[in-house]
């Protein structure tokens, strides 16, 4: 359990009817199967619930709060919840003015998008109608299974982009599903997009890839000729990316019984990443607009931030 549910529940309790009470809370507010009981709570007694979140990434945007954030706001009605408000992952860029931000925060009404324990992190239309495309598809965790090809991800690190592989990297955080022998390098194609890394990054905590979310992410029907596109660009996208290695030697001290590791330098393969996209986005029904937005997101971090 995340303990400050304990006190989110506490204040609920306290509070008289049409009591208004905010948090500041960790991010896992929005992205964890813990939370499902204060939500419950709460959506049987607050007919609207606001979450707004924070990045500590590139730069805190509370300064004395070294993790990403959540704020969470609800009404004592008591009666059931009818919406639930949340706003993008907000992140300090090089012009940032707290104040300006918070004045302006921009939500969007999200209960219908919702995840089990979990609140999409968007504000913007365009954001709920690609939502809405990609889970009416196919969820991954239909296609898994105990026999098949192994798919490697990484279940934690990389701040950006997303290690998706058909070979082990050696990385301690490296888990691997198995799939379909004939999907397994599609799936593992879309995987590596932006589309698939917007995905995560709304639903979870930004930290963590957590098997949830990997297996609730979606593939739409494919093609045979699909599948030898998808199948073509993931062998370019591995080679570049293992062209693009920065092999790193691990300092005296280190908990880690190597002596090297190898550190991915993902945003100087995006070019093939967009590929993907424009590939898969129309097969979820993206028009070129939603295409285009997905991957342009949050490109001034993902481009200029090192892995």
């Amino acid at each position: 359990m995340d303990t400050y549910t304990l006190f989110i529940e506490l204040g609920y309790n306290l509070l008289k009817k049409n009591g208004n009470l905010s948090f500041i809370v960790p991010i896992s507010i929005t992205s964890s199967e813990a939370v499902t009981g204060v939500y419950r709570i709460l959506e049987n007694g607050c007919e609207e619930i606001r979450l707004s979140s924070y990045a500590v990434r590139p730069k805190p945007i509370f300064e004395n709060a070294m993790v990403n954030t959540s704020i969470i706001q609800f009404i004592k009605t008591e009666s059931p919840c009818k919406k639930i408000f949340s706003t993008k992952m907000y992140r300090r860029g090089k012009e940032f003015d707290l104040k300006q931000l918070l004045d302006n925060l921009e939500f969007i009404e999200v209960k219908e998008v919702r995840l089990k324990g979990r609140i999409p992190k968007i504000s913007y239309d365009i954001e709920k109608n690609i939502l809405q495309k990609i889970l009416i598809q196919n969820p991954i965790g239909k296609y898994i299974s105990k026999k098949g090809n192994p798919i490697y991800y990484r279940g934690a690190g990389g701040r950006y982009f997303k290690i998706i592989t058909n070979y082990p990297t050696g990385s301690s955080a490296e888990k691997e599903i198995l799939l379909p022998s004939n999907l397994s390098n599609s799936i593992g194609c879309i995987l590596s997009s932006n589309l698939s890394f917007w995905f995560y990054q709304i639903y979870s905590d930004n930290l963590n890839w957590k098997s949830y979310e990997l297996e609730n992410f979606t593939i739409p029907n494919l093609s045979d000729e699909n599948i030898i596109s998808l199948e073509k660009l993931y062998k370019e996208y591995l080679l570049d990316i293992e062209s693009n290695v920065n092999y790193r030697n691990v300092t005296n001290g280190s908990s880690y019984n190597i002596s090297e590791f190898k550190e991915y330098k993902i945003q100087k393969s995006k070019h093939i990443i967009d590929q993907i996209d424009d590939l898969i986005c129309p097969l979820y029904g993206l028009t070129q607009e939603e295409t285009n937005f997905i991957k342009n997101y949050e490109i001034e971090f993902r481009l200029s931030d090192s892995e």
